[in-house]
């Protein structure tokens, strides 16, 4: 988020309060989370990359049991090892941990049932 845009919340906040639509308390929480890398309305400010990891972990134990079926099993491994990869740029060492040990278990399933 700009700097311009951190101000625009900042000020807008201030217009909620001193309206009386939000408490000093509301007020004190609201900036924070804007001040605090601008969360937005969500309040979500989670690694996009790590979660890119996480698909790619849970496609991952799919893939061990969809090798059964081998036309299921492909394309889940080939997906899952495109959300590891992508997944890998995570800023998070636990997210770039997943992401690797990922692409492992893909290649070792690939193999597995080849």
């Amino acid at each position: 988020m700009s700097k311009l845009g951190i101000v625009e919340d900042l000020e807008k906040l201030k217009a909620l309060k001193d309206s009386g639509a939000i408490t000093e308390t509301e007020f004190e929480i609201e900036k924070s989370k804007v001040l605090n890398g601008g969360l937005g309305s969500s309040g979500n400010n989670t690694d996009k990359k790590a979660t890119l990891a996480m698909i790619g972990f849970i496609l991952g134990l799919v893939s061990i049991i969809a090798w059964f079926i081998p036309l299921i099993g492909f394309p889940v491994t080939v997906c899952g090892i495109i959300f590891s990869s992508l997944g890998i740029k995570s800023q998070t060492n636990k997210g770039k941990a997943i992401a690797r040990t990922n692409i492992i278990n893909h290649i070792f399933s690939y193999n597995l049932y080849q």
